[in-house]
């Protein structure tokens, strides 16, 4: 593997924790004193309906089966990009509600941090343990479809501008 590549992938890493704490000290940690039921029960929207439901949209027709579309969108799009919109909204002065926003933007981030991180291992080995099975009872899978070589994102150096 390329030293650089490998680098940049655990830099990336770090500095997305890095600034997934700062939100949590900076933004969450305030927005807490403002909780309330309707936030939190759009923030559990969000991490579910919200997302789940555009994510297995998009992969309808893809020939994945039920257990993977679960797994992508409880797994799937999340993160800092949450936390950067968040932030670019709260400069907008002139949006109405912005600081209701905010503060629902930073309890789904901070539930999203806290669930995730709970369910990652359990719904990992549930989720390894179904591919495992399907396979062993000779199911063919598109999850277990080799990527062909010129799909394969090439590396940094071999790209052309």
């Amino acid at each position: 593997p390329d030293p650089a590549a490998h680098f940049t992938e655990h830099l990336g890493e770090l500095l997305a924790s890095l600034s997934l704490l700062v939100f949590g000290a900076v933004l969450l940690g305030p927005t807490l004193e403002h909780l309330s039921w309707r936030i939190v029960g759009y923030a559990i929207l969000s991490l579910t309906v919200v997302r789940m439901v555009p994510v297995a949209l998009a992969l309808a027709g893809s020939g994945l089966r039920g257990p993977t579309v679960a797994y992508i969108g409880w797994f799937g799009p999340r993160g800092l990009a949450s936390v950067v919109l968040g932030l670019l909204l709260l400069e907008e002065e002139h949006v109405q509600g912005v600081e209701l926003m905010a503060r629902v933007v930073a309890v789904t981030v901070g539930l999203s941090v806290l669930l995730h991180g709970v369910t990652a291992v359990a719904l990992a080995d549930r989720y390894g343990d179904w591919h495992e099975k399907a396979t062993t009872a000779g199911g063919k899978l598109r999850e277990g479809t080799p990527v062909p070589e010129s799909a394969r994102v090439a590396p940094r150096r071999n790209r052309r501008p």
